[in-house]
């Protein structure tokens, strides 16, 4: 299975913030920034972190709801995880502090490929994927 997706008490924080439009603007917007903040060796991994705030932000605005609430909150929870520093291997230490958010963003990504596939089919815009 999947060992390294959110934990319980992550999920809940997400639902919480799934359901309300400021706390979910405020998080896409602090995981916008620390993706920016990503080396250019890390292209995939912010190619990964946009689609997924895409999907959070079409989802805050009800642009796009056709994804199963499970997808949206695993992901939310992942996005939580990405932007704690102090999350299981605290963002300060080199490489490896960055390796356990990737993990987690990777499984993530595996786990709802078809809802995320879903997603970038649906919007025609391409640069609605990158949040600036």
């Amino acid at each position: 299975g999947f060992k390294k997706l959110p934990s319980g008490a992550v999920l809940l924080r997400a639902s919480r913030i799934l359901k309300d439009k400021n706390k979910l603007d405020k998080l896409t917007h602090k995981a916008s920034a620390q993706m920016d903040a990503l080396t250019v060796a890390a292209q995939s991994l912010r190619d990964d972190i946009a689609a997924l705030l895409g999907m959070l932000k079409g989802w805050a605005r009800g642009e796009y709801r056709d994804v199963p609430w499970k997808s949206m909150l695993t992901i939310t929870g992942a996005v939580i995880y990405f932007v704690n520093p102090m999350d299981a291997v605290p963002d300060f230490l080199p490489v490896m502090g960055l390796m356990d958010d990737a993990t987690v963003i990777g499984f993530v990504v595996a786990a709802f490929k078809d809802d995320i596939e879903k997603y970038k089919s649906h919007n025609v815009k391409p640069d609605t994927l990158r949040i600036i």
